[in-house]
Parts: structure tokens; sequence; C-alpha cells
């Protein structure tokens, strides 16, 4: 799984990067000596992790449970330097994907990982603690194999992804100690493992004994994802640069590559992410947003990398940073490097190419129907032919996906329609019949080819008038990351036309290590909305009343997942105190189907809490 618990005790999970530095290092092996043994006689085993701290982990779980073998559960338990087990990340949607898995039969794996909090990642001193000794590691032992008899899991998924080089020797007998442990109980030991390419490639990763790992584990689930994000890129693979693919087929090659020298293919699952980075944001972007973003840069050129087979798309001159370079305001890209059917299918498509057990999914909650139909697709190698639905648009806007977009047989796809400033969406039709004015449409259990087509009218004027008014007034505080819907109040003053009047986003502050905070407008009904300001309040005498980092202009099409809209703010956001008492603009191309808008920004140890006196939208 390899991203749990990375949102312990925050709201939403915070993704933390896979360190660069891979080296390109295959093994010498024929390929058919790496396929030893054929999975030909047993279906794939799909495990996908489901996100406690985000609601649609279950929603999702409980509609695409049936292509599942097991699921993992993220975000919710972690490791202590003592060997005790803790659940800081327990959520109610995990108690509900814990009650749902076992009503449908499901095994139930819960993550356990050195994640800590007050590290703020991975944890080296906890790792080092648990493997110390013989009666430690026992004592880990005990606890592990204590959580899954008492809660009647199906095993234990470990993922210590902190482990040093000098550990190496104790991280074998612990993994061995704990699979003894659960097998004694008829339990299974999963284990998430960071991915190698080489014995000695990263150095870094040299506390990780693929062969004694593989001896003693049942699964070996390779956390096959974070190739290439905002600050890294993995060695030998894309130049060493960034932006790239998040997980490429050419890497993932490599990876599988040494990993079935080393451990029998029967136990492998190959990892497949359902989330892409956007570059120019720097945050993550899930499967289920990709048309959002997209639709949000409707002049985007659409292109795939061969390599990788892997597609990207991007609004501007991209600058490649090396790796290691922080992303920042001036080191991010217009790009968003993301997945598709096509490359999720090709990438799934490995699992029986290379004989492995099957594949893991990091998470359930960032996807659609979509993202499983391509999943099948290649476990089946492809076997069904996809189904083809031609969408195109007419003069004044836009249709994504466009041109002849595949769908597997019974699954669904949605399209978002977003009209140029100046137009309005004139009509929409599927296979000939109208359907209106809807600015998305989605076709649910495809079983034919079909058509879908968009045409826009252009209005006399833009009709733009002053909107806020019509919405309430929201602020969002205490959040750990820019695009969390968390902690949401509604505040009359951020819309009340007292342009004068501050706001204090968070009257009790945020403290020294800084939150994600945000001021904007809802509405009840979509908007088109052409502009968007923000009246700085002025900073207090603490020094108070401005974001340090980070401001961008969001929107929302659904009153929860929040997208960055890339428009640019004039004049330019200073991140001091300078900014207090002026008025800034965000502005770019219209956003359609608008239901809410905000300003988001993080503070930090200089100002605690943001000030914001007014927001205000033009729109229609």
């Amino acid at each position: 799984m390899a991203r749990s618990p990375t949102a312990l005790l925050l709201p939403a999970p915070v993704l933390l990067p896979r360190r660069a530095g891979f080296v390109a290092a295959l093994a010498c092996l024929s390929f058919t000596a790496l396929v030893t043994t054929s999975q030909a006689d047993a279906a794939p085993f799909v495990l996908a992790y489901t996100d406690g701290q985000i609601g649609q982990s279950y929603t999702n779980l409980q509609a695409h449970h049936a292509q599942l073998s097991a699921v993992g559960l993220g975000s919710a338990y972690n490791l202590t330097a003592a060997g005790t087990v803790g659940t800081e990340g327990m959520t109610n949607t995990t108690r509900s994907i814990i009650s749902f898995a076992k009503s449908k039969g499901l095994p139930l794996y819960p993550t356990v990982s050195d994640y800590s909090n007050a590290a703020g990642g991975f944890d080296a001193g906890i790792s080092q603690a648990v493997l110390a000794s013989a009666s430690s590691r026992a004592r880990a032992v005990t606890n592990l194999v204590n959580l899954a008899t008492t809660n009647g899991f199906a095993g234990i998924d470990i993922d210590l992804e902190a482990v040093q080089p000098a550990d190496k020797a104790n991280y074998s007998a612990f993994i061995s100690a704990l699979a003894s442990g659960l097998h004694a109980q008829g339990l299974k030991l999963v284990i998430s493992i960071p991915p190698k390419t080489g014995d000695k490639a990263p150095d870094y990763l040299g506390g990780y004994d693929y062969a004694a790992i593989g001896a003693a584990v049942d699964y070996f689930q390779v956390m096959t994802y974070d190739e290439v994000g905002p600050g890294w890129a993995s060695s030998g693979f894309n130049g060493e640069v960034w932006p790239g693919p998040e997980s490429g087929l050419d890497w993932q090659k490599a990876i599988l590559s040494y990993t079935v020298s080393r451990v029998p293919a029967s136990k492998v699952l190959a990892g497949l992410p359902s989330y892409g980075y956007d570059y120019s944001t720097g945050q993550t972007v899930h499967w289920a947003s990709f048309p959002a973003v997209l639709a949000a840069h409707p002049g985007a050129a659409l292109q795939r990398d061969a390599a990788s087979a892997t597609p990207y798309a991007t609004w501007g001159t991209v600058r490649k940073q090396p790796d290691g370079t922080a992303w920042s305001a001036s080191t991010k890209q217009p790009a968003l490097w993301y997945d598709d059917a096509q490359s999720i299918q090709a990438k799934t498509g490995l699992v029986n190419a290379y004989g492995l057990a099957g594949t893991s999914v990091w998470a359930m909650g960032y996807e659609d129907a979509s993202f499983w139909a391509a999943v099948k697709a290649g476990l089946d190698n492809g076997a069904t032919a996809p189904l083809t639905i031609d969408a195109a648009a007419g003069a004044g806007g836009s249709i994504v996906p466009s041109g002849a977009v595949q769908v597997a047989q019974g699954r669904s796809q949605g399209f978002s329609i977003v009209p140029n400033a100046g137009y309005d969406i004139a009509s929409v039709t599927v296979d000939g019949a109208s359907v209106g004015a809807v600015g998305s449409y989605t076709f649910q259990d495809v079983q034919a080819g079909h058509a879908i087509r968009a045409s826009f009218s252009a209005r006399g004027g833009n009709g733009d008038t002053q909107i806020e008014a019509s919405g309430t007034g929201q602020a969002w505080i205490k959040n750990g990351t820019a695009l969390s819907n968390a902690n949401r109040q509604a505040r009359a003053g951020l819309n009340d036309g007292k342009l004068g009047t501050g706001v204090t986003l968070n009257a009790a502050g945020e403290g020294e290590t800084g939150k994600w905070e945000a001021a904007g407008i809802t509405w009840t009904a979509a908007k088109t909305v052409s502009s968007v300001s923000f009246v700085n309040g002025a900073v207090d005498s603490y020094g108070n009343g401005y974001f340090e980092s980070g401001v961008t202009l969001q929107y929302t099409t659904d009153g929860t997942r929040w997208v960055e809209s890339g428009w640019a703010v004039s004049p330019a956001y200073p991140n001091t105190a300078a900014a207090g008492g002026v008025s800034y603009k965000f502005s770019g191309t219209p956003l359609g189907n608008v239901l809410g808008v905000r300003v988001s920004g993080k503070t930090g140890p200089q100002s605690w809490s943001a000030i914001v006196n007014e927001v205000q939208v033009l729109g229609r």
C-alpha cells in the first residue's frame, strides 16, 4: 500500500514522495527465466488499499468490492517505538470499511507503518527501536498478531519505510518472526516494500533484503509508484528530471525484473497508483479529478510518453527541473502527469507478463469505475475489446475527454462540457438525441459504441455581474493539505459587501508549523465564474493577517472536491505582511458549472492566521 498511515491525525492524506535516487541496474536474466511461476491457473490477486481519511474510500469500496480479492486498511494504524500498535488515524470511515468488508467476506489486512506525526514522515527512530533486539522484535510481533486475531483480520500488512541499511539482518529476522507468528494462527503476512532495481540500487534502501523477506511473507507488495513527483525523479529514468511519469511502464519493468529474480513471482503484487501530479500546484490529483484539471486548461496539449506509456498534459512552456530541486512558486511547471485507461491497462498487463500473484492499488476513493475497467482489461490481457465513445465539441468550447474514447464493456464514462469565455452551452446530444444544455454527462453500463456532441452559443456581451452575495461565505481552517474540504465554517463577513471589515479565518491561530486556510463562496446552483478578487485584511499587532505561501484560487463543481484553477493573480501576492489591506484579482479562462470558489494559502510561524476582508466574484 505504501502510503498508510500518511494521514494519521490529519483530516486528509498527506501524500509523501518516495525518495529519489533509483539506479537502473537490471538483472541480466532472460525473460523466460523471469517467468518461472505462472499464474495462469489462478485468478490474479487484487488488493485495494482504502484510505480511511476520506469518505469516498468507503463509497468506492461499496461500488467496486466485487473486483477485489482483499482490502488493505490504510491511514489507520501505526507502529510505535515501544512496539505497540497505535490507532491515531482510525476514523468512522475505517470502521465502516471494516464492517462492510466483513459482510462481503473480503479478507482485511491492516497496514501498520513506521509513520510518525511528530516526525512528519516515516520515522527511522521507530524502526530502529523495534528492530534493536530479539526482545523488542518479539514484543512487536506479539502486538501485531494480537491486532489481527482480536479484530478478525486475515493477517497484517507491514509497511516499514524507514529501515536503515545497518538494520538489514534485524529487519529480515523481524519479518521472519512475524510471518511465523501469523502463520501459527492461520493468518497471512503482506509486506509493502519500497521499490528497488538492484541489490544496491538505491543504497539507502539497503535495509531491505528482498530474497530473505520474500522467503517469509505470503504477499510481496512492491510500491511501484511515485517514480517522479514535484521535487524528485528516479535515477536512470526520465532523464532524472521532473515533471515526469508518476509510475512509468519502463520503470515498473525494471523493478519487477529485479524483484522476481529475488522473490517467487507467485508472491509478488505490483502496485498501481490512482493519482497523478499537477506540477503547476505541486499537489496530487486523484484519478476521478483528472477530467476537471484538464477542463480547467482547455487549450492544453495532450501527449503520451512512449517509454513510460503514460499520458501528460501541458499548458505552457515546461522547463525540466533536476532531481532534488524543490517544488516552489519559481520552479512550478504547467503540466499534469496522470494515467488513463490505456496506461493503466498496460501496467496491469505486467501481472501476466511476469507471472505475478496480482496487483495492488493505492488508493480506493481516488478512482472511479473507469479505473477498475482498465485494471480488469489489463488482467484479462485485453481479451474483451473496448468500446468507443466518439466525443466532439463545436466552436466556443470543449468536451473532456474528447476524440475516440475507449471504454470497457459494462463500465461507465463521464464527460465534462466547458464553454469558452463569452459562450454558453447551447445543447448536448447523445446518439443524436438532445439531453439539454448540461455541463456533464455520464454513460452508464456501456454495452455499445456511442457519440456525444456539444454545441455552444456566443453571448451578446458576457453578462457578468457581482455574484458573491448570492452564495454563502465560507472559511476553511486547520487543514494539512491545500485541497482539503475539512473544517469548513460559514462566515458571512466574507461576502457581506463590507470591504473594510476583516474576518480572521482562525481566531485561535494555526501555530508555528502552519496550516492551510481558505476563504471563499459556495452556491447551491452552478455558476460561471470569470474573475475572483479578495481584499486582504490589515495585519494585526501580532503579525497575523496574511498567507505565507501557496496562495492560489481553487474551485469545486461538486461541492466537495477542490481543484486548482491555475489562474494568475495580480498583483503578485507577496507572502509577507505587505499583503495587508491590498486587493488581489485572480483571472483566467472562465470556470463553468462551479459550486464554489476559494482563495487558499498556508500560514506559518510569522502569521498564525490569515485575515480576509471580502471575497468578490464576477460571473453569472
